[in-house]
């Protein structure tokens, strides 16, 4: 016998039934209850396990389906995706928000924090004048304590001069700077196959030559360029998805 939708979700909670057994069914997958690879259960079966209708579970499985953690295969059904983290480049995003939205835990390591002046590259990507001041920003960050990308970031001084280490590394770097009233609203991304270097091997403890992503990321706030980045991401790590309409 089925169990009363009572019994399963809270009727007096302010989220709706599709969100919270979406979070039902992404705790199966963080619990390794449901593996890598493995098919979930039909639509039908849910609606029967969960007691809910058709489209309560579609919305909740088409939500983790975009998010990266589950995959349909036409006429096979939906699996659970493989280790390699699915990310669809379809809006803005910050990796932080990416991991927590899967249920792992993310942190960054600051590796260097300093003002200096612009070398040329740099300041052609922030439209700054040359040797102009900018924060130069270099994190190794993790996800479940597993080092997954080295990224430096560059951000013109004179944009927020009161950021520190100290705030990024307790808030992260994007509501540091929304702190500071400058705020992230767009970001546009370069990325192409490279390899890792024996500095980036040994903070991301992988060896020399492993396949990696070299990212690069411009973001704005309105037409104002307020960061440049450039990250070199574990190959293994993440899978970019691009959905086109």
């Amino acid at each position: 016998m089925n169990a009363r939708v009572e019994d399963i979700f809270h009727n007096d909670s302010p989220y709706t039934l599709y969100y919270q057994l979406e979070e039902k069914l992404a705790k199966k997958i963080l619990n390794n209850e449901w593996k890598p690879g493995q098919k979930i259960p039909s639509e039908a079966e849910l609606c029967g396990i969960y007691n809910v209708s058709r489209i309560t579970v579609r919305k909740a499985v088409e939500n983790l389906t975009l998010s990266g953690q589950l995959i349909k295969h036409q006429g096979k059904g939906t699996f659970v995706a493989n280790a390699a983290m699915e990310h669809r480049l379809s809006k803005f995003y910050s990796f932080s928000e990416v991991l927590k939205k899967k249920g792992m835990k993310e942190r960054a390591q600051m590796l260097s924090f300093k003002v200096a002046a612009a070398a040329g590259k740099i300041s052609g990507k922030l439209n700054l004048q040359p040797k102009a001041q900018v924060f130069v920003i270099k994190r190794l960050r993790m996800a479940d304590e597993l080092p997954y990308t080295v990224e430096t970031s560059y951000i013109p001084h004179h944009l927020c001069p009161g950021l520190n280490s100290g705030d990024i590394i307790e808030h992260g770097l994007y509501d540091s700077m929304r702190a500071l009233s400058i705020f992230p609203e767009r970001a546009v991304e370069e990325f192409r196959a490279t390899a890792v270097r024996k500095s980036e091997a040994d903070h991301m403890k992988v060896n020399v030559n492993s396949p990696a992503i070299q990212l690069e990321r411009t973001t704005y706030s309105g037409i104002q360029i307020i960061e440049y980045c450039s990250s070199i991401v574990r190959g293994d790590f993440f899978t970019y998805t691009v959905e086109l309409k």
